[in-house]
């Protein structure tokens, strides 16, 4: 018979949590390397990160199969029409240690789709306070999202970086700058972490990058890295002046 397995310690707990995130990409830059430094060098961690992909892959493989019950669907559609609040915490899980973390992670998962919707960075990104955007020269700023880096407007097409915003919604970092020009704002977010489904919309293709307009706003939606980016401006720019930022590569060195 097995020896019972030790409780885990305050700090194994943390790193549990710090793992369900790194695997759900709610990490910012700097934590998801340091995990993925130490995966590196410890099998056990790179071990644990495996089991928690394999579980969370496994989860969402079954609810593709499966048709929810009618009752719980009827729950599930009343929750997603209660107002969302922008910033969430992943706090409770840090109290879980092993398998009830993980459990309950992708409890979440299942209910929620594995991530928040676009209309949510959309309606959450930018509400945090503002920081200063370092000027730069050249096509990129030095403001990124896991490697992924905005892009500097000015010279090409005159807007000026003013602002970056660090929200977080569903667990997961939405970084976004302002672009301003004249009285007018354009708001670019990156969300960290694997893309998220593509909201209905019209197709568009700038430069031959496929865009998704959201619904009837002034707002876009794309993939740049992996990841998802959504672009939104004030009233005073047309959908095909967003659409031309968004799909601006800069001969290449702005990366898709």
């Amino acid at each position: 018979m097995s020896e019972p397995r030790p409780p885990l310690s305050h700090d194994d707990e943390r790193l549990e949590a710090e793992l369900l995130l790194f695997v759900d990409g709610g990490l910012d830059a700097e934590r998801r390397s340091a995990i993925e430094a130490r995966a590196a060098e410890q099998a056990d961690v790179a071990r644990r990160i495996a089991l928690i992909r394999a579980g969370r892959d496994r989860v969402r493989e079954a609810a593709a199969d499966t048709e929810a019950p009618f009752e719980l669907r009827r729950r599930i559609d009343g929750l997603a029409q209660r107002p969302r609040r922008a910033r969430r915490r992943w706090r409770p899980f840090a109290l879980l240690g092993g398998a009830a973390a993980t459990a309950a992670v992708l409890v979440v998962l299942v209910v929620a789709g594995g991530g928040p919707s676009v209309g949510d960075v959309l309606d959450a990104a930018g509400q945090s306070p503002a920081a200063v955007v370092t000027p730069t020269r050249g096509p990129l700023l030095d403001v990124d999202v896991e490697g992924t880096r905005f892009p500097n407007y000015e010279e090409k097409f005159g807007w000026r970086a003013v602002k970056q915003h660090e929200d977080e919604v569903d667990g997961r970092l939405v970084r976004t700058v302002d672009y301003r020009k004249g009285g007018d704002t354009v708001s670019y977010s990156i969300v960290a972490g694997e893309a998220l489904a593509e909201p209905d919309g019209q197709n568009l293709e700038v430069e031959g990058t496929p865009l998704r307009r959201i619904g009837d706003s002034v707002a876009v939606t794309w993939r740049r890295g992996g990841h998802t980016c959504v672009m939104k401006a004030s009233s005073g720019v047309t959908v095909d002046a967003i659409a031309e930022l968004a799909a601006w590569k800069a001969k290449g060195a702005v990366r898709f």
